[in-house]
């Protein structure tokens, strides 16, 4: 069988997405699908930011993909991961991870040993900065090294304006990245079961280790706790806090199979990056999806067959069609034919090739196949020389 591509020359330009038009007091957000990448709201999606603690969802997410984090493992706290910094230290000569009295710890100790599940459980839950430390150096035996690898990685997924000095988000004036990094970072880790159901749990019980007795640690985020800001279609994911980054928050929700993620970074007070993420999830849950048919079922191509004599006239098997909410529309969607042209004769009916329907990043939106319509017979010719290749084989 041969396979020939075939692009149909011309772009259905009727189609592309309206973004959602929702006012938010963050300095920068983003709405992208968990499934698609698809952004169906941005504010400034690219602009610099202080991420502070939505930092942990990197760190979760190179540790369990790209390490392979075993959970069962136990490892000990070295006392790097836990130094803290000085008044007395000029800060630009101070590692960038080194550890803040005011910020948020599990407070490990030197020589605690401790299991992985339970560090990526407090580093989720309970924001711990010295989890994230621990994390980091028992994964690639450093803090820096870490670091490094988590950078490239970031890269090498799509973050073009991310650059992390720590794997916790305590303010370093070059630990930086965007919104819409910050969506592709989430739309990665939520695609890990175990990350998924870690960020959902209101709460977990921290065994106790040689140095620490059982300890509950509670979530952070006030969207999956009951009070003024439980929204029940959420899911997770992280808040973050420092004087520099103001309130940050990456959200997930999940509506029917629709997953969604929000981010929303420069918010002045906390209660605002709960209100913002609410409508912005509201206003695409509110939507209402659109079929539209892109070819009838009734379309018929033909293209010259060598060896034929006659045309090859195929149909569509199905009419091909898109299923899409209006943020989400299809980004100029382009239809392809590849022809898998089989051995002479053609009968009617049978499968000679496929419609297809994809967007302007090479995602297939849609296919169908293409049947052709009557017999095709090859010509004496080629008849013969078929068969005395066949002879001679």
């Amino acid at each position: 069988m041969k396979s020939i591509l075939f692009l149909i020359a011309f772009l259905i330009s009727s189609l592309q997405a309206k973004h959602l038009q929702v006012d938010v007091s963050a300095k920068s957000a983003v709405l992208m699908n968990g499934e698609t990448g698809a952004v169906l709201y941005e504010k400034n999606p690219h602009a610099p930011s202080y991420p502070a603690s939505i930092t942990k969802v990197a760190t979760a997410l190179y540790a369990m993909e790209v390490k392979h984090a075993d959970l069962s493992r136990v490892v000990k706290v070295s006392a790097e991961s836990v130094r803290m910094k000085t008044a007395q230290r000029d800060p630009s000569k101070t590692p960038a991870y080194w550890l803040e009295s005011d910020g948020t710890r599990l407070g490990l100790l030197r020589g605690e040993e401790i299991s992985l599940e339970s560090l990526l459980h407090a580093l989720m839950l309970q924001s711990a900065n010295d989890a994230a430390n621990v994390i980091a150096e028992s994964m690639s035996g450093s803090i820096p090294s870490f670091v490094s690898e988590l950078n490239e990685y970031l890269k090498s997924i799509g973050c073009l304006n991310t650059h992390f000095c720590n794997p916790h988000g305590l303010h370093h004036p070059e630990h930086q990245t965007s919104a819409y990094d910050m969506c592709l970072i989430a739309k990665n880790a939520m695609h890990i079961p175990k990350f998924r159901e870690i960020v959902a749990k209101l709460s977990y019980v921290k065994p106790k280790t040689n140095l620490h007795p059982e300890e509950k640690l509670r979530q952070f985020n006030h969207l999956l706790r009951q009070g003024r800001f439980f929204y029940p279609k959420a899911i997770g994911i992280k808040t973050g806090y420092t004087s520099h980054a103001q309130n940050t928050l990456v959200a997930a929700a999940l509506d029917g199979d629709r997953t969604l993620i929000a981010v929303v970074m420069g918010c002045e007070n906390r209660e605002n990056r709960y209100v913002d993420v609410k409508k912005l999830f509201e206003a695409a849950f509110h939507e209402q999806k659109i079929h539209q048919t892109m070819f009838k079922a009734d379309s018929s191509y033909s293209r010259a067959v060598a060896g034929a004599t006659s045309p090859l006239t195929a149909a569509l098997e199905h009419e091909l069609a898109i299923d899409y909410y209006p943020a989400e529309e299809p980004d100029h969607p382009k239809a392809e034919i590849r022809w898998t042209i089989p051995a002479l004769p053609i009968h009617a009916g049978q499968k000679v090739g496929e419609l297809r329907l994809i967007d302007a990043h090479g995602t297939l939106l849609n296919s169908t196949a293409l049947l052709a319509r009557e017999e095709v017979q090859g010509s004496w010719t080629f008849m013969i020389k078929d068969w005395w290749s066949r002879l001679f084989r």
